[in-house]
């Protein structure tokens, strides 16, 4: 065994250190790590309790059994079948994978008859009977969006409620049934919904062991997530990136340890051909690669065959690769026994990374529109990573999230580093300006930023508040 790590620019390749171990040492280190390694994820507040899944299971059904009551409603104020009309709800992301932390939402789809349309009876007549119930809270609509849906907390839970009306009285038998003659005639936002439960449903059966599979997942996330890497809309990782990821190396590796699989993780990835895709089907199948999907390509289990969204820039994918050779290096260590989790765990250094920040403020009258502002602006902020791309800036963005209390109305601030490529000095205006275009394109856009504001400044990190540049360093 050899001690990884390229040599710098123009230095010789040395002789290689050779190790030898015997199975007995290699087994004892592994079963070592594994150990350590499964303490550190439960220590870090990412394992919920059985309790806490019990809380979610709870809210599933009790949610199954509004929709009931909801799609017989309908049908009997139109003089239907009411007796044989029915809904369900069907979830999929980290729910469905049984990979959920304490903190995660829930990703569910009502899935409706053709007699309940989505503007009036899911967002006015379904939204009225959820505001009458004691356990629902902070309730908003979200219908402008790509996936238009309803998110609020049932119980003090985050779910994010999407729709899906199907060509049939019988909603609940019809999807449960997937039958393929009535998925055909859905339209492409509910196509959308379905196809994330159907993944899930396929990953699930591809998977060969799926204990081991959501501790290697919530690895993943929590390893994102404190190196800077879990937001899509950043041009990192999706919740479903990482799952496919963990499955192709699940499945190729059934009888690994925790610590093994982790250490493939890196292993596998670091050396990917990139842009060759990921794909979890034998043969993978072959598709052109849409626009953001080209860097870092990782097909959908499903056919037809898709990828999944992605809007990864060069910047974000230069990161996402020097965090794969940091993780190879620290996890393929074999002159210790046991490896110290914290270190490769540890949140990225922003602080001392970067010299300068371009700061974004997202600001708005109340609180409910500033959760729809945020999202909205986020959703457009790969243009704005393109825009200064084009000015020769590279940028890592930090998907944290703060809050300066200076500011009188409710906001939220993101501090994202710079790499200057070359000599340039950003106009702010300029760039705000250009970005704005991305962001009221549409009605729905207009409407939002009659209200909400932006604004952006490029800071150092002696003017960013020591609240927030503690967290960086």
């Amino acid at each position: 065994m050899y001690l990884p790590g390229p040599p710098p620019p123009g230095v010789l390749l040395p002789r290689p250190i050779v190790y030898q171990l015997n199975p007995a040492a290699v087994t004892q280190m592994d079963e070592c790590r594994s150990r350590s390694l499964v303490k550190f994820i439960s220590g870090a507040g990412v394992v919920p309790s059985i309790e806490d899944g019990r809380r979610r299971d709870r809210v599933v059904r009790e949610l199954g059994k509004i929709v009931m009551d909801w799609a017989k409603r309908v049908a009997y104020e139109q003089g239907g079948q009411y007796w044989i009309t029915s809904a369900t709800v069907l979830t999929f992301g980290s729910y469905a994978l049984g990979a959920y932390g304490p903190e995660s939402d829930i990703d569910a789809v009502c899935v409706g008859p053709y007699i309940a349309s989505l503007q009036h009876h899911f967002f006015i007549v379904l939204r009225q009977m959820l505001e009458g119930r004691p356990e629902v809270s902070e309730l908003h609509s979200i219908e402008g969006a790509k996936v238009p849906l309803m998110r609020f907390k049932f119980n003090g839970i985050l779910v994010d409620f999407a729709y899906v009306q199907l060509p049939v009285i019988n909603a609940a038998e019809a999807i449960h049934a997937f039958d393929p003659r009535v998925l055909e005639k859905v339209d492409g936002a509910s196509w959308r919904c379905l196809s994330g439960v159907r993944v899930n449903r396929q990953i699930i059966q591809l998977v060969p062991n799926m204990k081991k599979f959501q501790y290697l997942l919530r690895c993943l996330k929590l390893w994102a997530r404190k190196r800077g890497l879990h937001c899509h809309l950043l041009g990192f990782f999706a919740g479903i990136h990482l799952a496919i990821l963990a499955a192709y190396v699940c499945r190729r590796h059934p009888n690994a340890s925790i610590n093994t699989l982790f250490s493939l993780f890196f292993d596998t990835f670091v050396h990917w051909p990139w842009p060759l895709p990921v794909s979890l089907l034998d043969p993978p199948a072959l598709c052109q690669s849409p626009d953001g999907c080209s860097l870092m390509p990782i097909m959908l289990p499903c056919i037809p065959p898709e990828f999944c969204s992605s809007s990864i820039t060069d910047s974000t994918f230069n990161k996402i690769k020097e965090e794969l050779r940091r993780g190879h290096t620290l996890t393929k260590d074999i002159r210790s026994i046991d490896i110290d989790w914290s270190l490769l765990f540890a949140p990225f250094p922003y602080g001392a990374k970067y010299k300068c920040f371009i700061r974004i403020v997202l600001s708005a009258p109340m609180a409910e529109e500033l959760r729809d502002w945020v999202g909205w602006v986020k959703s457009r902020f790969r243009n704005l990573l393109l825009k200064l791309k084009s000015l020769g800036v590279y940028c890592d963005p930090d998907p944290c999230e703060q809050v300066d209390h200076t500011i009188t109305d409710p906001n939220v601030v993101f501090f994202w580093g710079l790499m200057y490529r070359r000599s340039v000095q950003i106009c702010t205006s300029s760039l705000k300006e250009d970005f704005m275009k991305s962001v009221f394109n549409n009605i729905y856009g207009k409407e939002k930023c009659a209200h909400s504001d932006i604004t952006m400044s490029i800071v150092g990190p002696p003017m960013l508040p020591k609240s927030v540049f503690a967290q960086f360093t």
